[in-house]
């Protein structure tokens, strides 16, 4: 059953005979799984009839247990086409079949978000060489130890670039690493930068920049080629875009507060905006990271560094009246999902929250990054200082913070002089 706003819709529950290679322990598995990741009772049953009918499809085209794949799972779907009974069923319950099957090793090798996660590994991608690998990973240990790089970011870069060293000759399990010349180098940039925005175009650059720097410092290359790679076409410089008080309350006011649902978004909304957090900072909030008795609360930030911030009474109430509703959930996340598996709310999942609230209120794209710039403006717009404004977001460098003086109006104007004079 779900219930959407005032609608209440029943999905019947898939009336199959249980037979086929998923009866019995795989079933017996699946409802224990199914209890343990808090799924409500109106959707274990709907879970398991789906569970059933694709054990009796693999029944009926002699499929066993160990052939069990992503095709086998697709071409089961596909049964259920638009307008055939149980069409609606099977689409909205097959997921959980599927991380289910995934989880408990019935499917292996199937990547559960693969055509979820944005970036490099977007694209499908053969597996690299040994050879290749052996590189990467040693790249991967340089930039970690040598230049403070973060995992996340090494990984990122990995996927960017990890095609054009496996593209490079081997003997005896060795890379040749003389091929690798500005002209190859540039030609795979072409390649690989097609289709992209100038922001993935300017991360491939940079992560080639990165792997060329340690390919010279290792003795790999003997000349720097990074002077002679393409670079992403500069954009023009852009002023950090906040939202104005009126865009802010009516995000806030796009929340309902009668809801579950509302009573969390809005939550969110005001700690990104009042603490300037970043989608993933907030997504890694726990319930102990807050300090309710000295009104503070502990975000891990970039690096990982961890910052301490102070609760501005507006988001602790936010936040209590959310805590006040928060279902029981599989972990101490402060900020959960709703509907089974209640578990921590992804990086994505708080964005998309920022992105349905902003155009609920008709202000059409709004990033989650964009209440960032606006509580930096903000501290500005109060008269507050840029050095109080990078304690905010926690810069580690003052350059990054300084972009947020060419907003401050106020200040800009006192070093204007009238049209035609001087200055003194």
């Amino acid at each position: 059953m779900f219930v959407c706003s005032e609608v209440v819709v029943v999905l019947p529950v898939m009336p199959v005979v249980a037979r086929g290679p998923l009866e019995g322990v795989v079933m017996e598995q699946l409802a224990a799984w199914l209890a343990a990741e808090r799924y409500s009772r109106t959707m274990v049953p709907q879970v398991l009839g789906v569970a059933r009918g694709l054990s009796a499809w693999m029944d009926d085209h002699d499929v066993s247990l160990a052939a069990l794949s992503l095709d086998v799972l697709e071409a089961f779907q596909a049964k259920y086409a638009p307008g055939v009974p149980g069409h609606v069923i099977v689409k909205v319950r097959s997921p959980a079949v599927r991380r289910f099957l995934v989880e408990c090793g019935y499917l292996p090798g199937e990547e559960l978000v693969r055509k979820r996660v944005r970036g490099p590994s977007a694209r499908e991608a053969p597996p690299l060489g040994s050879a290749a690998v052996g590189e990467l990973d040693a790249w991967g240990r340089w930039q970690r130890e040598a230049r403070g790089i973060s995992q996340a970011c090494i990984h990122h870069r990995r996927g960017w670039v990890g095609a054009l060293v496996d593209s490079l000759p081997v003997a005896d399990e060795v890379i040749n690493w003389s091929a690798c010349d500005v002209t190859v180098v540039n030609a795979f940039i072409v390649d690989r930068a097609e289709g992209l925005a100038s922001a993935s175009r300017a991360a491939i650059v940079d992560a080639m920049r990165s792997l060329l720097r340690w390919a010279l410092a290792t003795g790999r290359i003997e000349r720097d080629l990074t002077g002679g790679i393409l670079r992403a076409r500069a954009t023009r410089a852009m002023l950090p875009r906040g939202l104005s008080p009126g865009q802010v309350e009516g995000l806030l006011s796009a929340c309902d507060l009668d809801t579950i649902v509302g009573l969390r978004d809005r939550a969110v909304i005001t700690t990104l905006w009042r603490l300037g957090l970043r989608a993933g900072e907030a997504a890694t909030l726990g319930l102990d990271d807050v300090d309710w008795a000295v009104g503070r609360v502990s975000v891990i930030g970039k690096g990982p560094r961890r910052l301490t911030l102070p609760v501005p009474v507006d988001v602790g109430q936010a936040l209590i009246a959310w805590l006040q509703a928060r279902p029981d959930a599989l972990d101490r996340a402060l900020f959960v999902r709703v509907r089974p598996p209640i578990r921590a709310l992804s990086s994505a999942g708080i964005s998309d929250i920022v992105k349905h609230r902003a155009e609920a209120a008709g202000l059409g794209v709004v990033h989650a990054h964009r209440l960032r710039h606006t509580a930096a403006m903000n501290v500005i717009a109060t008269g507050g200082s840029l050095i109080e404004a990078q304690e905010l977001l926690g810069h580690s460098n003052a350059a990054s913070t300084s972009v947020y003086a060419r907003v401050d109006l106020a200040s800009l104007r006192t070093l204007t002089v009238p049209f035609g004079q001087v200055p003194r």
